[in-house]
């Protein structure tokens, strides 16, 4: 499910890297790059990048606080 996933969101304008971060976020409801680096093996520069990304597309939200953390904009919505 995560492979078509991934490809769908291609569709949208994401690169496979921004898809891979977007569906890990989903599942963590709310991370830090670094716990999304973790958790996909991609760099820690190039997942807060991906990160950056999707906020500037609309597909996740920046959340201010002790640590950034970034929040996924539900599926259906984005």
């Amino acid at each position: 499910m995560q492979s078509s996933l991934i490809e769908n969101l291609t569709g949208f304008g994401l690169s496979r890297q921004e898809a891979l971060v977007y569906t890990e976020l989903l599942k963590f409801e709310e991370a830090t790059g670094y716990e999304i680096s973790k958790a996909t093996g991609i760099s820690r520069s190039n997942a807060y990048a991906s990160l950056s990304n999707l906020v500037d597309k609309g597909a996740a939200y920046l959340l201010e606080g002790d640590s950034t953390k970034y929040r996924p904009v539900d599926v259906q919505t984005f």
